[in-house]
């Protein structure tokens, strides 16, 4: 993929995917804007060495979740009182509706992060970068019966653990 237009037909028409892997991150439009410039940018500086088409997409998706997370953390160190769970979703005001949703979505990701690690890159890479199973596959090695078992245990967990603190 050496010239413009191989790169333009194969990987600009995943900048929308890559806006929400970025939003979801960085919870600010500007920023995941910025996060998918940053991306194709990369991208293009290796467009020598990408991997082949079926491959591709999740690549860009680990690219740009990597960038996402490299400034992340930038901030929590030039902003030491940051908490990085209660960023903001956007600068306008909030309705009580985006309040409960955003206080829900902080709930769910804390019950996630106490799944094992396995499962949950598998709820992550599968709910929130929305992969398909054969996507998880070739990104983790993971054989896709593994990946089914995964999320189907991941699920489980997560819904009894929600419905003993009362989200369900």
């Amino acid at each position: 993929m050496t010239d413009s237009r191989t790169f333009s037909q194969e990987v600009m028409p995943h900048s929308r995917r890559l806006f929400a892997v970025a939003y979801r991150y960085m919870q600010v439009a500007e920023e995941a804007e910025d996060v998918v410039q940053d991306t194709m940018a990369r991208l293009w500086n290796a467009r020598e060495k990408l991997p082949p088409e079926a491959e591709l997409l999740p690549y860009m998706i680990k690219v740009t979740r990597n960038i996402c997370i490299d400034r992340l953390r930038a901030r929590q160190e030039s902003e030491p009182d940051t908490d990085i769970e209660n960023i903001p979703s956007d600068d306008g005001p909030m309705t009580d509706n985006g309040v409960e949703d955003r206080d829900r979505l902080r709930q769910v990701t804390l019950l996630i992060k106490q799944l094992p690690a396995d499962q949950q890159r598998a709820i992550k890479l599968k709910a929130m970068d929305d992969l398909s199973n054969e996507q998880i596959a070739r990104l983790t090695g993971w054989q896709q019966d593994n990946i089914r078992q995964l999320l189907s245990r991941a699920r489980k967990k997560l819904k009894e653990m929600a419905q003993k603190q009362g989200l369900i």
